[in-house]
């Protein structure tokens, strides 16, 4: 993600934690991936970094035009 964005813009990749929810042993986040203020993908997962990589997918499935 972080390539293919630094080849098409210089704004920043920047990634949002939304929602975490649930108890501590069961937690379910929710994140967004923005270029500069756009947002370009979402993702849940049971761990912060699972979201994000969901929503680096999205966006490079957006970015890709698909």
């Amino acid at each position: 993600m972080q390539e293919i964005v630094q080849s098409q813009t210089e704004e920043a990749l920047t990634y949002e934690l939304l929602k975490e929810e649930g108890p501590d042993h069961n937690k379910i986040f929710e994140t967004q991936v923005k270029i500069g203020d756009a947002i370009i993908g979402q993702g849940t997962g049971r761990t912060k970094k699972a979201a994000e990589q969901v929503a680096a997918y999205h966006g490079i499935l957006k970015l890709r035009g698909q």
